[in-house]
């Protein structure tokens, strides 16, 4: 399986080391919430994505595409 190289930002990076916790059980999602500044319900969607696609999933996916406000011609 070959790895590709994901571009996150230090925001990104902290939620991922949150995701992990909650997932080892060192943290539960309501504390989880209160640490990123989101509600216990975008926790368990994030827990989902992070389960599913690893840290990767937890990347911007509008990085790297063009705007919708500047459109090319």
């Amino acid at each position: 399986m070959a790895k590709e190289l994901v571009t996150m930002s230090t925001k990104e990076i902290d939620r991922a080391d949150v995701m992990r916790r909650v997932l080892e059980k060192r943290l539960t999602q309501v504390k989880a919430g209160k640490l990123l500044g989101l509600s216990k319900r975008q926790v368990r969607r994030l827990r989902k994505v992070y389960e599913r696609d690893g840290v990767a999933g937890l990347a911007s996916r509008k990085r790297g595409r063009p705007s919708p406000k500047f459109p090319v011609k």
